[in-house]
């Protein structure tokens, strides 16, 4: 066989693969150790040398590392150009970060020129670092009457699981109050807590003591807080219409957030220290506080005024009084009639007058107004007076009659002739008088007057002597009623008065809510 074109053929085909053997850089990567450890904070450092075995020059070499992100931070280098058979060394950076959990990581040291990729792997062993923190989450200060809340933690610092005990204690001053301890468990950089829970305890000092074992690693916390009640005092009163609870400090400066509980409805005090409530019916209201929980009760009366009037001629009397039927000053009066307005002011006896020329004949509406009392309301019905027989009477009293007698002798006989009902009427007075004075003097007096949704009853003894096992009874559907001596009971449909006793001209009051 001829060998020559075998040869030929030969060539030809080797012809098309000489161009792509080309010549290129080809590094190698080594390390002086393929193992590392590190606890979470440390550096470590790797020296890294890059040779190029190629047969052309490198440039833009990049060497870094590749691994887990989490829990670890690296940096790179960088080699502009790197010969034939040269080599140069680096260094990289790991920084194991706090969070790093413990165990053994598997990196790669990578070299790239251009596409090329060269890597040779390392281990990082991360150890296990033991640590915790304890920590007691309670206020320094609470008020008397607060439930207290304290929440006890243990927070881990590790990067492994860590076992072991937990305890508290909590102290009064008269010693110990509870106490309670575990056997956990804690993950890397997880925590435990526990909320321990003390209703409205008493006013004193508190100590509240944590302990915690982890790998023989032993540790305390302590914690005090202070229950404590304000100095504070109160006042409640009526006017106006209004009913005002203010709650103060030592220094006198108001106290917000009081519970103040009226007539069972719950307020708390404003900023300035006040509760107002609208007193629209006369009574006794129940008023209770919770100053730091010290509970105090007491009493606001809110008594109403009762007009009453009579008219004399062109002038209208007007009386102000309380439910006892005592008299009321400074009261302001306003008589509304046909003509206009007329203002007064009730004197000592609680008594004003209006001049009716002023307000008018007709319908007069009055009005009384008080900052210690319920304001009232009526309306009258004003008569114009009779000129003609007010002159006529006022012309016979003043008659002279003496003059008659000496001037007409046969007046002088005028006795003589019959009386007519003269004895008569002398007799009915005598009689009249007669039963006012004993009524007056040896009878007790009670009256009884209804207004609205109450029913008033006063009861006085007479002047001469007093009065002993009063009974009184009334047929009335009642809600409540009240005394001021004496007892009271309700009966079905009855209301039942008893006094054992009441001196000459004492007076009692019966009030009755119907």
């Amino acid at each position: 066989m001829n060998k020559w074109p075998a040869i030929a053929i030969i060539l030809v085909l080797m012809f098309p693969i000489v161009p792509l053997v080309k010549a290129q850089p080809l590094i190698i990567i080594s390390v002086s150790q393929e193992y590392f450890e590190g606890r979470p904070g440390d550096i470590i450092k790797i020296p890294v040398t890059v040779r190029n075995v190629g047969n052309e020059t490198a440039y833009n070499i990049t060497v870094y590392i590749s691994g887990p992100v989490k829990g670890f931070q690296y940096t790179m280098a960088a080699i502009s150009k790197l010969e034939p058979n040269q080599n140069t060394t680096v260094e990289l950076t790991i920084y194991i970060k706090d969070d790093a959990r413990a165990g053994t990581y598997d990196l790669k040291i990578v070299g790239r020129v251009g596409a090329l990729l060269f890597e040779k792997p390392i281990k990082v062993r991360v150890l296990t670092v033991i640590d915790y923190k304890l920590d007691i989450q309670v206020k320094d200060r609470y008020l008397y009457g607060s439930d207290v809340e304290a929440t006890l933690i243990v927070k881990s610092l590790s990067n492994g699981v860590i076992v072991g005990t937990i305890s508290y204690e909590l102290y009064s001053e008269e010693g110990l109050l509870k106490k309670d301890s575990w056997v956990t468990y804690i993950n890397p950089q997880d925590k435990w807590s526990y909320t321990l829970f003390l209703p409205k305890p008493d006013v004193g000092k508190y100590t509240i003591i944590l302990r915690a074992e982890f790998a023989g690693i032993t540790k305390t916390i302590t914690k005090n807080f202070l229950v404590y009640r304000r100095n504070l005092t109160y006042e409640a009163y009526f006017e106006n219409g209004i009913i005002y609870v203010r709650v103060v400090d030592k220094e006198g400066n108001g106290v917000k957030d009081v519970p103040v509980e009226i007539e069972g409805v719950l307020f708390k005090t404003d900023p300035y220290g006040l509760v107002k409530y609208e007193a629209k019916e006369p009574g006794v209201y129940k008023i209770k506080l919770n100053l730091d929980g010290r509970i105090v009760e007491t009493f606001v009366e809110v008594k109403k005024l009762f007009i009453s009037w009579e008219q004399k001629n062109g002038t209208l009397i007007l009386y102000t009084r309380d439910a006892s039927g005592k008299g009321i000053s400074n009261v302001s009066i306003e008589a509304i009639g046909p003509n206009g307005r007329v203002y007064a002011v009730t004197d000592e006896n609680g008594r004003a007058e209006i001049s009716l020329n002023e307000t008018g004949y007709g319908l007069i509406t009055v009005k009384a107004e008080s900052s210690r009392y319920i304001g009232a309301e009526i309306s009258i019905t004003a008569e114009k007076p009779k000129p003609k027989e007010t002159t006529i009477t006022i012309t016979t009293t003043r008659t002279p009659t003496p003059i008659q007698l000496n001037e007409t002798p046969t007046q002088i006989e005028q006795p003589k002739r019959g009386y007519g009902y003269l004895p008569i009427i002398f007799v009915i007075s005598a009689v009249l008088f007669g039963t006012t004075s004993y009524v007056a003097f040896f009878m007790p007096i009670i009256l009884e007057e209804q207004l609205d949704k109450y029913y008033f009853v006063k009861v006085k003894a007479p002047k001469l002597r007093g009065i002993k096992n009063l009974r009184y009874e009334k047929v009335i559907n009642a809600v409540d009623a009240r005394a001021t001596k004496g007892k009271v009971s309700i009966d079905g449909n009855k209301v039942v008065w008893e006094i054992e006793e009441l001196g000459p001209e004492e007076e009692a009051f019966l009030q009755v809510l119907l």
